[in-house]
């Protein structure tokens, strides 16, 4: 560089002329530029790309996109960020299964998938042979858990392990259909997770070491993560969303640490190499985008998909879900559903009934056996045990179904006849419940004749209290109930003589104020759903909704010797509208579905009872204490009295309403305060997102300011400060140009400070050209570039000056030097 003086002949904005004693200003771009290069470039290796006229090395554009081959020590630590990353919406499955055994089991499944993938890719062997070695592991691994009897030597899978797997996977989908939630992990359903999970893992290490796209593998925790909230309407788990959001984002760092994925060559903006910043950025603006995006943007809020009252999804009841999970999470319906409408001859509403609960032997309580079940065109049977001597009404009822998809038909109980249906149906002889075959009510209009049942005092009381022979098995409990049951149901009958009388004094003890309805109770004290450790807990927390009324009510007759089964479907709600034909129109919701016990009594049959307080419904009148009279008259189901029906139906609920109004001015003003306490909590959020880019620049530049102190070639640092400063105030920088020519440039348009810039310059050229540590005072060129830079910020408008601040576009390109 001696004996060269290069000085700017033009100050356009465009750019400089750049002219010299030894050369034109072309021979020194390309000399510099080569420079650069070869720095760029180390011994013994060829350049990444030819380099041009202009000095800029570029690669073809089929050559910019390249595999870097990760170290050992990098693949294996990502296999256990890995394993995290599956392993954690796998817990996220805990409020539907009991016990921790079967996350253990499926631990050790991904555990060693895992593992024999990373274990091969540490030797020397072709690329297929991880993603094949994961999958031997997988198979055997279930082969070994959960069907060694039929494989050979114990663990190679063979054709009846796949036999065996295929039945265990078929358990596993009646035991979930059965089963009540929190459900027992039984074997078919660890299997079902350790098979399913397995092979999730088997694709996400073919995503995250296969393929180099370690963003992808997000997608497999969240296609675990929904399977709860898909089967279950619950409160979303922050704290699980949070962690699994941070091991995601340090995956994603982790990748773009040891070199894992496809990365872009040196180019423009991109350092070629590692970039586990910008992964880690990337990701982490879209998780927060993800999260708040949707709640502030027109059109996507919640609000906005909000589909009209019709188009909301059905209510689903059929052989594949337990019916008391779909009951608790109907309830639990923000917006009810119009399930169905139905006019009938009954001047009150009618109790529906889709399905019985009846065996409670097993620890998923299960719905009646109908093998038996004969074709809907053969005809019905007569209720079982109804006396000839038994007042009967006759009730025809017109039904259309608009929001229920079931394998079971809403009918009223017990039905005579049934009409109007499409498909092929089939009835159980001994409850007459209604079953699709390959079919569903969806759409459906049908016509049915049922029986309003009127037994009189007399008839009651004198039910004898022995059970047939073939009404036993609705009197068979396990051994191991909670003696709290037992006890509890002899302390409230007292001494109640008949079966009638015992009925009557456990639906008093329900409805007696000393029991609430809660939907939320149970999910909060674990004793959701229907089953013993369930009824157990809550005759203790007197707290709950109609599936566990109905289960206690049912249990403690059995204990008895009353027999007793659990009824599923709608209760009557609340008013009809009469029409002009004697006919009352009732419209059916969601939140209207319910659970009911019924009871056998000798020579009456079947008799439901309404032990669930807080709905407003009055139980049948045959139910009450006060049954008196010679002949009842018909039951009154809906709190509605016989003589004067309301005409006004019920309103279609609002859509759009949010939390229910309250007039206590305390609880108002504490929503008001929570409220505000929100809006503040995301209004300070936005602020720290918004200033996360200035933060980030300011520690950029006091970090090279200190580098300068202690590096061998401080201007440089220095340089790079000043050209990232001016493109932060949208300053264009150009490839392949000189210092001196962006410094002419520059100056073209910003008055700069002629000794610090000059000064500055001189250091860089010394640094490129000559031995290193001939610099210059470190402590002077920072004082240069800190005028340089307030040069910049006084001359700039104070839109430029809060942009560069606020919005620096310079941490968009490779923080170089």
């Amino acid at each position: 560089m001696s004996g060269t003086r290069i000085r700017p002949s033009s100050r356009r904005p465009g750019g400089s002329r750049l002219t010299g004693r030894r050369g034109s200003s072309d021979e020194f771009t390309r000399a510099w530029a080569g420079f650069d290069e070869a720095r760029a470039t180390p011994a013994g290796t060829t350049p990444r790309g030819p380099v041009h006229s202009d000095g800029v090395g570029r690669a073809d554009d089929h050559d910019r996109l390249t595999r870097t081959e990760p170290g050992r020590a990098g693949q294996a630590a990502v296999s256990p960020i890995l394993f995290l990353l599956i392993m954690l919406p796998v817990g996220g499955l805990a409020p539907l299964l009991s016990g921790s055994g079967w996350w253990w089991n499926t631990a050790l499944v991904v555990a060693l998938v895992l593992g024999a993938a990373l274990l091969v890719r540490l030797l020397p062997l072709p690329a297929a042979a991880p993603p094949i070695a994961a999958l031997v592991a997988w198979a055997i691994t279930v082969t070994v858990m959960f069907a060694p009897g039929d494989a050979l030597f114990g663990f190679l899978p063979t054709l009846g392990t796949l036999d065996t797997i295929r039945s265990g996977l078929a358990d596993a989908g009646e035991s979930i259909a059965l089963q009540s939630v929190p459900a027992d992990p039984v074997q078919p359903i660890v299997l079902l997770l350790a098979l399913t999970v397995g092979l999730l893992a088997v694709l996400a290490d073919s995503l995250v070491f296969g393929l180099r796209m370690p963003a992808l593998a997000g997608l497999v925790p969240v296609s675990i993560l929904v399977v709860p909230y898909t089967v279950r309407q619950q409160e979303f788990d922050i704290v699980l969303f949070v962690v699994l959001a941070a091991t995601y984002l340090l995956l994603l760092f982790a990748a773009g640490r040891f070199g894992i994925g496809l990365r872009l060559r040196q180019g423009e903006n991109i350092r070629a190499g590692r970039n586990a910043g910008r992964a880690v950025l990337s990701g982490a603006l879209a998780v927060l985008l993800a999260c708040f995006l949707p709640g502030v943007t027109p059109g996507l809020t919640p609000g906005s998909f909000r589909p009209a009252q019709s188009a909301q999804l059905p209510s689903v009841y059929s052989s594949g879900v337990d019916p008391s999970i779909q009951l608790s999470q109907d309830l639990r319906r923000t917006n009810p559903v119009l399930s169905l409408t139905y006019s009938t001859t009954s001047a009150s509403g009618l109790y529906l009934k889709l399905v019985n609960l009846s065996d409670f032997t097993t620890s998923p309580w299960q719905p009646e056996d109908l093998s038996e079940a004969a074709p809907l065109g053969s005809g019905f049977a007569a209720p079982d045990g109804l006396s000839a001597d038994v007042a009967i009404q006759p009730v025809t009822t017109d039904v259309s179904v608009t929001g229920l998809r079931s394998d079971w038909l809403p009918v009223p109980y017990p039905e005579t006849d049934v009409t109007g249906l499409d498909g092929d149906w089939t009835v159980s002889p001994g409850s007459l419940t209604v079953t699709g075959d390959n079919t569903n009510t969806t759409g459906q209009d049908y016509s049915v004749t049922s029986l309003l049942v009127q037994p009189t005092p007399a008839q009651l009381a004198a039910s004898a209290s022995t059970v047939p022979d073939a009404l036993q098995n609705y009197l068979r409990l396990p051994r191991s109930i909670s003696p709290i049951i037992r006890n509890t149901a002899l302390e409230v009958t007292g001494s109640a003589a008949s079966n009638y009388d015992k009925a009557v004094a456990l639906q008093s003890y329900f409805t007696s104020g000393a029991f609430e309805y809660s939907v939320s109770a149970p999910v909060e004290g674990h004793y959701d759903g229907g089953n013993f450790a369930a009824v157990a807990t809550f005759l203790s927390a007197k707290s709950g909704y109609c599936i566990h009324f109905a289960s206690a009510m049912a249990v403690m007759a059995r204990t008895l010797g009353i027999p007793s089964r659990i009824a599923i479907g709608y209760h009557p709600g609340g008013a009809g509208t009469r029409e002009s034909d004697d006919l009352t129109t009732f419209q059916v919701y969601s939140d209207q579905l319910h659970a009911w016990p019924e009871l056998w009594f000798d020579g009456i049959g079947w008799l439901a009872f309404e032990p669930t307080p807080g709905l407003g419904l009055t139980p049948p009148e045959y139910s009450l204490p006060n049954y008196t009279g010679a002949a009842a008259t018909a039951p009154l189901r809906d709190g509605a009295t016989s003589s004067a029906v309301p005409t006004t139906p019920r309103a279609a609920p609002q859509l759009d309403s949010g939390d229910v109004a309250t007039s206590d001015p305390q609880v108002q003003a504490a929503q008001q305060g929570r409220a505000w306490l929100i809006a503040a909590g995301i209004a300070v959020l936005v602020i720290l997102l918004a200033l996360v880019p200035a933060g980030w620049r300011r520690l950029r530049r006091r970090r090279r300011l200190a580098a300068m102190m202690v590096d061998d070639r401080p201007a440089s640092i220095g340089w790079q400060e000043v050209r990232d400063s001016a493109k932060d105030y949208r300053f264009e920088l150009l490839d392949g140009e000189t210092a001196r020519g962006f410094a002419a440039r520059l100056g073209s348009l910003y008055h700069m400070p002629a000794e610090p810039i000059e000064e500055l310059l001189v250091a860089v050229e010394r640094e490129q050209f000559a031995r290193p540590g001939t610099a210059g005072q470190p402590d002077r060129l920072v004082s240069d570039v800190e005028q340089i830079i307030r040069a910049l910020s006084a001359q700039a408008s104070t839109a430029d000056d809060r942009r560069a601040l606020l919005l620096p576009t310079s941490l968009l390109g490779r923080p170089g030097r």
